[in-house]
């Protein structure tokens, strides 16, 4: 990826894009800049970003919705500190929690007893009215760099 007025590219490279629950994600972050950047932090992040879109009518017919996006899960993990950055290759491994997923659903104190059916009943009818919801799972590592835009790259991956 090229960013910021040819200043270079950054990549990550991972041994695979499918995971299951528990498995480690294995890869590396490398970069090759123009000329030396002095910057504060080189980071790792995996991410789940759920989007749900909301149908609605207006009293007059007319059908619009709205989008509201949440992250569920995100891991930053430094790979370097403050210096100076050129290029460079940093190895990095991150587990998946084997429970990652129970976060995208009913919170674990409201899945038995009455406030559970209820909240299940709620998901139901959302889901009746065309509520959709998707997860966006993804790396994206980031090099940090004080007084302007960081540099990041960021690769889409699938867990389940």
């Amino acid at each position: 990826m090229i960013f910021g007025l040819g200043r270079g590219k950054i990549d990550i490279h991972l041994e695979k894009f499918n995971f299951s629950l528990g498995e480690t994600i294995k890869g590396k972050v490398s970069f090759e800049l123009k000329k030396p950047i002095q910057a504060k932090q080189l980071r790792i992040t995996l991410a789940g970003l759920k989007t749900t879109t909301y149908p609605d009518t207006t009293p007059d017919n007319i059908s619009h919705s709205e989008t509201e996006k949440n992250f569920i899960y995100k891991f930053d993990m430094p790979l370097d500190g403050e210096k100076e950055y050129l290029k460079e290759e940093y190895p990095f491994e991150i587990k998946i929690p084997a429970d990652i997923l129970q976060s995208t659903s009913l919170p674990k104190e409201a899945s038995g007893g009455a406030l559970g059916t209820v909240l299940k009943a709620a998901q139901i009818l959302s889901t009746m009215r065309g509520t959709t919801s998707r997860i966006e799972w993804y790396i994206e590592a980031s090099l940090s760099i004080p007084g302007t835009f960081d540099i990041k790259k960021k690769i889409n991956i699938n867990i389940g």
